[in-house]
């Protein structure tokens, strides 16, 4: 069968790698992919995958799945099954498969890149049965299982719901080492018997040498990446009023640990944030103040985080970074909460392109920290695309969870040129 694939990436390329090993003929598409795995055929224009009947993503976020399949798939017709494989959020599934141009399921994946060579990784498929049914030969030629949760969307939920089990087990087997540690226990023996009790779930033992020796066990899959499910799922959860507590802390200490300069590192390495928590503390457990350029720091990637996840279109990971109350204003005077901006990002109504952020200065005082710099972006703002050229102000406050956005002052450059602010990044 010809196969559309767009996304050759850490996981895509042993996927699009075992099609072909299974007989399928694979149309390759990623723009940022030199050369495609061996019988892959490169494609250079997103349309041409729909010349084939059945395609796949398996895209980073929403905003690049929904322009594939708005755009790319567009011409495709109804009798095409385009199969979401990336982790995108049930949402933007739905919205796919009810007023795009082609017949939608979705079906995220479980497991390590390891697996995924393999194809032992499993996936989770949300669908109507006969679409379900149709993908099934594809999906099992590159995984070992298929899991039919229900209707489209549900897939995705329960990626969600999972990834988030997974951050809180791996947080605990990095509190338990922790624990350990301080009583004396050398962590490997400690593991070797966490790994033959109750709590030694699968994770547990082939997550071994990354929590162990993570200079040298390699990326399995990084912090940012379960960084940005576990916000989704957080969000997820915020619409339907559940309280998550847990998974609030968990997501506070993967924060930690991307602004630490983590973010592409092994999930494992939540231990390395843990222990920076600890040395943040004196031996009574009570907070030692962090220093102004400690603190700087953070703040300096947490913009970074924020602004990338703007750029992504991944509304879930900004949210988590934003304090419920958030101002945003823009340069044109409009003014958004937290909700209102966010129902414009995930309509199309915002698509940001490109995004410079120099910064001049972080000022901190107290439990609030002032950014001061400057914004340019491309972006398409109500259908209209735009060239931004604005001094900014971004006010982070610290809460419980840690440093949140609360607020964001453009100012418009005079002739859209630059201030002269000090690139200090």
């Amino acid at each position: 069968m010809l196969i559309g694939f767009a996304g050759i990436g850490r996981m895509g390329r042993p996927m699009a790698r075992n099609l072909v090993a299974a007989g399928h003929a694979v149309l390759g598409h990623d723009p940022a992919v030199d050369e495609m795995p061996d019988g892959v055929t490169p494609v250079t224009d997103a349309a041409a995958l729909a010349e084939a009947p059945i395609s796949i993503s398996m895209l980073p976020d929403a905003a690049s799945t929904r322009e594939l399949v708005r755009g790319g798939l567009a011409a495709a017709g109804p009798d095409h099954l385009h199969i979401v494989m990336g982790t995108v959020g049930p949402e933007v599934v739905r919205e796919l498969a009810e007023g795009g141009p082609v017949a939608i399921v979705d079906a995220p994946v479980s497991g390590s890149v390891s697996l995924a060579e393999t194809a032992a990784i499993t996936t989770m498929v949300g669908g109507a049965p006969d679409l379900v049914e149709r993908a099934r030969p594809v999906l099992a030629a590159m995984t070992s299982a298929q899991f039919h949760t229900g209707p489209v969307g549900t897939g995705s939920v329960a990626k969600l719901a999972m990834n988030a089990v997974l951050g809180l087990l791996s947080q605990g087997v990095a509190e338990g080492l922790l624990i350990a540690e301080c009583g004396g226990l050398d962590p490997a023996a400690f593991y070797e018997v966490l790994r033959n009790s109750a709590a030694g779930a699968p994770y547990v033992g082939y997550k071994e040498k990354a929590f162990l020796e993570p200079d040298v066990a390699g990326v399995a899959a990084p912090v940012s990446l379960i960084r940005k499910d576990l916000a989704m799922a957080l969000e997820l959860a915020r619409r339907g009023g559940a309280g998550v507590p847990a998974s609030e802390v968990a997501l506070a200490v993967l924060d930690e640990a991307v602004a630490a300069g983590l973010g592409e590192q092994d999930m494992a390495r939540v231990l390395s944030a843990l222990r920076m928590r600890a040395r943040s503390t004196d031996g009574g457990g009570r907070p030692v103040t962090e220093s102004g350029a400690e603190v700087e720091a953070t703040i300096r990637g947490l913009e970074d985080a924020r602004y990338d996840a703007v750029l992504r279109g991944d509304f879930p990971a900004f949210a988590a970074l934003s304090h419920p109350r958030l101002t945003y204003t823009h340069s044109n005077g409009s003014v958004d909460t937290l909700d209102s901006y966010r129902e414009k990002v995930e309509s199309g109504f915002y698509v940001y392109h490109r995004i410079d952020h120099p910064i001049d200065r972080v000022v901190v005082e107290g439990d609030t920290a002032l950014v001061i710099g400057e914004m340019h972006a491309d972006i398409t703002a109500g259908g209209t695309r735009k060239t931004l050229a604005n001094r900014a102000l971004a006010v982070w406050v610290r809460v419980d969870e840690g440093w949140r956005l609360i607020a964001y002052q453009p100012t418009v450059l005079p002739d859209g040129g630059r201030s002269g602010v000090r690139v200090s990044r």
